[in-house]
């Protein structure tokens, strides 16, 4: 195991101690919101309207995923992510008031939830690069390890607390949780101490060319970042079609928080595992750990019980964890610092830009063809993704490198999650 003082050290940092806190606050009332806006929309209409809601969330999100990328690199870093938080805090209390004062309606809800994306789309641009600001060299990626390990750790009890709160109350109490922790988050980062950047920057549009440059520069990149997309645009009918059988055949939003409860038990094994892991062809590795997740798909489309859901969830989740730590510490390591905030703009965007549209089809292609053939089709598109990322030669070629390891031994990966 590694040694308590090697893996808490960088809480002894001021800045990154603020930073952790607020980290640990804010993704803790994501969890608790999480299920609680599946279920609010649900109360409002249909399983496409929840796809539509979800859809434009992420819509938004993508959309000022760029322009967040020069964003990050021009000020300062925990500046904007304070800023991030207010948007994101008066999207979720206004979205709670309305439910729960009687004057929610789906509409009302996809728009504030616009608002909500527009505030989460420049927070991964920035809190990448913010990282390294607020911890000494040597404890960099012990830092991201840590980060890692409080967003799976509350991921735990966000969705229990969400679905307690959903059962007992009103999915309105879960949102108005989760903008308060924005507010606080927002207070904690405006107390990080990060310099101004020195020199006159050049056009958003140079920013933006250059940040390109490094990103399509690195064919295993692009082409990961387009497969895994495609990937991430099939699993959208777990997101959208999961919640509806919860609610339909399962017994509601207990039944549901049970199964992400156990995925976020999953996800603090995984973190701890992907410390210890380090294979000879990382990027292989990191592929390969994303395969579980088709696993939830198949227990879903086979009708299976909540307690195989949850065993399929954690499983899933030990892998996920493996997978993006392994991702981002590919991407630290090959990706120039100085150009970090925006090719993770442009990986984040890649990623997740087909994710919406994934959403917003769900509930088309499940009415035509069936819940569980839609199920089986979104399989098949993932299984596919991750064969041609496997068949890629420079994927197969990233070796692994101790460059930027930490310098307290053990060294250890990082598990910063996008």
């Amino acid at each position: 195991m590694v040694a308590l003082s090697h893996t808490l050290g960088a809480l002894r940092e001021r800045d990154f101690r603020l930073l952790f806190t607020a980290t640990t606050i804010t993704t803790l009332g994501d969890r608790v919101a999480s299920i609680a806006l599946v279920f609010a929309v649900l109360h409002l209409g249909s399983a496409t309207d929840l796809g539509l809601v979800l859809g434009a969330r992420s819509l938004a999100e993508a959309a000022i995923m760029l322009f967040g990328g020069v964003l990050a690199d021009r000020l300062p870093r925990s500046h904007v992510l304070v800023a991030a938080s207010l948007v994101q805090g008066v999207a979720q209390m206004a979205t709670a008031a309305a439910i729960l004062g009687g004057t929610g309606s789906v509409a009302v809800v996809l728009a504030l939830q616009v608002v909500y994306g527009v505030g989460a789309g420049v927070v991964i641009p920035a809190e990448v690069g913010l990282v390294p600001q607020t911890v000494s060299a040597a404890r960099v990626q012990q830092a991201n390890a840590l980060l890692g390990l409080t967003r799976s750790g509350v991921q735990v009890l966000g969705p229990a607390l969400g679905g307690a709160l959903v059962v007992a109350g009103s999915p309105g109490i879960a949102l108005a949780v989760d903008g308060v922790s924005f507010f606080v988050c927002a207070a904690i980062l405006g107390r990080i101490r990060i310099p101004r950047r020195e020199g006159s920057p050049a056009s958003f549009l140079t920013d933006l060319r250059n940040g390109w440059r490094e990103f399509s520069s690195r064919s295993w990149l692009w082409a990961s970042v387009l497969l895994f997309g495609v990937g991430n645009l099939a699993f959208s009918s777990w997101m959208v079609l999961g919640p509806v059988i919860a609610e339909e055949d399962l017994g509601g939003a207990g039944a549901w928080a049970i199964v992400l409860t156990v995925g976020g038990i999953g996800s603090i094994f995984g973190a701890l595992l992907a410390i210890r892991v380090r294979p000879a062809r990382p990027l292989v590795v990191c592929t390969l750990a994303a395969v579980p997740l088709g696993g939830q798909l198949v227990a879903l489309a086979l009708g299976a019980p909540v307690w195989v859901l949850a065993a399929s969830s954690f499983v899933a989740a030990v892998g996920l964890g493996v997978h993006l730590t392994l991702w981002f510490t590919i991407f630290q390591q090959q990706v120039p610092e100085h150009a970090q905030s925006r090719v993770s703009s442009y990986d984040t965007l890649g990623s997740f830009v087909l994710i919406p549209l994934g959403l917003a089809l769900v509930g088309p292609v499940s009415s035509t063809i069936g819940r569980h053939e839609t199920l089986w089709l979104s399989l098949a598109i993932m299984l596919a993704s991750w064969a041609a990322i496997l068949a890629l030669p420079s994927v197969r070629a990233i070796r692994r490198t101790d460059a930027g390891a930490v310098a307290e031994p053990p060294p250890t990966l990082s598990t910063m999650s996008a």
